[in-house]
């Protein structure tokens, strides 16, 4: 078989980026003529919506001012009377009957109707013409700016064109408003206003060198048209035409675009395409060929090395750059080969030791349990039989505790917890008789539910360490629960010292966090394990780094088992919490619970915050502990567990095997 060298790998490389590179040139290219031409149809129709706009807003414009000075004629009483008798006289009546108005008004201006008219001129140069037709005398008089008037022409024409819809004239917008007696709504004539539209139209059109307009009176009535002489039936149908029509009173408006000259690229356009095309592709095959002799010298190097290593050369080294691919992943590989397999068997025997004492140290914690439960029945026993029934009581109290603690399971009923919690309150009304006492409520229908057990027993510990007072009388603890939803309130009252604002708010910001720091222990042991795999990696270092690298592992697996250790040292202080807290030589001394627990800070409220992290390892985040001040005084723990028939047991492992265990006497 033939040997391939790199060469022919470059060749291959080459040729085939270089068809890539030319393809993607070509239909980018292609991609942006397509684009610049959509853009500029886009661009074309965006400027036919706004002529279309454009030209609809001057129509209405000119209608609405037709119909301001049709309602403001009427608002005149002088200037209507005026125009009413216009329409009922003859010229020669007409003037005496204004002349005689003029005298007897006592008006330095007389309001005639051709005074209205002036004033519509002056105010409006848009308008044209006004035309006055009178219905009785059939006569027409023809009004324009500058007061030139031209009355007593025949009006029969001119009405048999408004009668019959054809008033209209090429490149003006006319509109016939009647004039209508005050008094019988009789119609007198009517009033033609001639508004200029050509040249309004014409240049809202050349905003768009590709746009073209129709202005329609009626259904044929051509009032304007660009370009002159096109077919706007045959525009309306072709689809190549973008269309837009829209209705102004009685005018309709056309818009028209040819799409296929808007999307016309133009030829500078065009050329500096090809142009940056042209341009890419050759930028493209430069690099193309730089990149391919480059890697092609990488792969030679990798083949060189492996050469010298099937003559039996294992001390070759290949050099790793910082590009983290896959070509330096096989040398990192390749160097660390070796290496790395001392310390892959250290740290498989140092797991394996790990693994023995982690079982040898979770067989003495079932021992320890068991042991002091057998010697308290024992104690009990003997206080019965020398007839001191109280202290036999409170041994039996602690007997239940610690049996329940051995062979219950991790779940339990909450009915079963409320008894654990009875029988741990027992054990302090022998203590502080006469000054303490506690209430216990629950509805039966929630004494079924299940709940991880000693959830209760540290808060109340809780209290009698740090919250109970002995001077007083009136000491009450109260329990409760209550079902809100899905979710199990459990309410812990007392009326004891309470605590300050600034020490329950920490307490609870540490609560909620206590998740939050597990995981970042978490994060930080899984960069240790990312720091032990990443040892060794780099093949510079020398014999005095490997082992190096080897006293850092034995450190780790050193500081885990401390770490192993101090939990479980915390575990069996929890397991303990059932013990009497005022056994201790300091209250022979005469001290309190409370003031031993000052000594030690660091062990402060740790029941509550196991029991909180246990509530959110089983329950989820939303659930576990918070705390509420109570007034005038005193502190409130509330616990939030999940409220359903099955919430927790297929989160905790090993509560049935355990407890069988016991029964059995596997463990004693």
């Amino acid at each position: 078989m033939e040997k391939k060298r790199p060469k022919q790998l470059y060749l291959k490389m080459f040729r085939t980026y270089t068809a890539m590179v030319l393809c993607i040139v070509a239909a980018l290219v292609l991609y942006f003529m397509s684009a610049t031409r959509g853009r500029l149809l886009e661009n074309g129709r965006e400027e036919l919506e706004r002529i279309s706009g454009e030209a609809l807003a001057y129509a209405e414009g000119v209608e609405q001012i037709a119909d301001y000075l049709h309602r403001d004629l009427y608002r005149s009483q002088s200037e209507l009377e005026d125009l009413l008798q216009y329409f009922r006289l003859e010229p020669e009546e007409y003037q005496q009957y204004s002349l005689r108005r003029y005298i007897s008004s006592e008006e330095l201006v007389y309001k005639s109707v051709f005074y209205f008219m002036n004033q519509a001129f002056e105010a409006y140069s848009q308008l044209e013409k006004i035309e006055l037709v009178s219905y009785e005398t059939q006569q027409l008089t023809e009004c324009r700016p500058e007061k030139i008037v031209f009355p007593g022409k025949d009006g029969q024409v001119r009405l048999a064109q408004i009668q019959n819809q054809e008033y209209c004239v090429p490149g003006k917008l006319v509109y016939v408003k009647e004039v209508r007696e005050m008094n019988t709504m009789e119609p007198a004539g009517c009033m033609v206003f001639t508004f200029e539209a050509e040249q309004a139209l014409e240049k809202i059109r050349s905003f768009s060198p590709f746009a073209e307009m129709a202005v329609v009176f009626g259904e044929d009535q051509v009032i304007f048209q660009s370009p002159e002489g096109a077919d706007d039936a045959l525009r309306l149908e072709d689809r190549h035409y973008f269309v837009r029509s829209q209705s102004a009173g009685e005018y309709q408006i056309h818009t028209f675009l040819d799409e296929r000259q808007a999307a016309r690229l133009p030829w500078t356009t065009f050329l500096a395409i090809l142009a940056a095309g042209a341009a890419a592709g050759v930028i493209g095959i430069f690099f193309v060929d730089y990149y391919a002799k480059r890697f092609a010298g990488r792969v030679e190097a990798i083949l060189d090395a492996m050469n010298q290593v099937t003559t039996g050369d294992f001390q070759v080294r290949l050099e790793t750059g910082k590009k983290e691919d896959e070509l330096d992943m096989i040398a990192d590989n390749f160097n660390g080969m070796c290496e790395k397999l001392e310390l892959y068997i250290e740290k498989s025997y140092l797991e394996e030791i790990e693994r023995k004492n982690a079982q040898m140290q979770a067989l003495q914690s079932q021992i320890n349990p068991h042991f002091l439960y057998n010697t308290l029945e024992a104690i009990r026993m003997k206080a019965i039989c020398n007839g001191d029934r109280e202290v036999g009581k409170m041994l039996y109290s602690m007997v239940v505790l610690f049996r329940s603690q051995l062979k219950e399971a991790d779940v339990i009923t909450l009915g079963q917890e409320l008894d654990y919690c009875k029988q741990y309150l027992e054990l302090f009304e022998y203590r502080y008789q006469g000054c303490f006492r506690s209430e216990v409520e629950c509805p039966a229908e929630l004494l079924s539910l299940p709940i991880i057990k000693f959830v209760l027993q540290p808060v109340m510990e809780n209290y009698f360490i740090h919250g109970i007072e002995r001077e007083r009388q009136d000491n009450l603890v109260q329990v409760r629960g209550e079902k809100k939803g899905d979710t199990l309130f459990l309410y812990v009252k007392d009326n004891g010292r309470g605590m300050e604002p600034e020490k329950l708010a920490q307490m609870n910001r540490e609560l909620r966090e206590n998740a939050k720091t597990e995981k970042r222990n978490g994060q930080k042991l899984r960069e240790n394990t990312k720091t032990e795999r990443q040892n060794g990696q780099n093949p510079q270092e020398n014999a005095k780094a490997e082992r190096q690298n080897g006293e850092k592992l034995r450190e780790n697996a050193k500081a885990e088992r401390w770490n192993g250790e101090k939990l479980r040292e915390n575990t069996k202080t929890e397991r303990q919490n059932g013990e009497n807290p005022w056994n201790k030589p300091e209250l022979e001394k005469g001290r309190e619970p409370q003031e031993q627990a000052g000594t030690k800070k660091r062990n402060e409220s740790i029941g509550i915050h196991n029991v909180n992290r246990r509530l959110k390892a089983v329950y989820g985040e939303k659930y576990g502990i918070y705390l509420e001040a109570v007034q005038p005084k005193g502190l409130m723990v509330v616990l939030m567990a999940k409220a359903e028939e099955d919430a927790g047991k297929d989160r905790v492992g090993g509560c049935a095997e355990e407890g069988e265990e016991h029964e059995k006497g596997n463990v004693s």
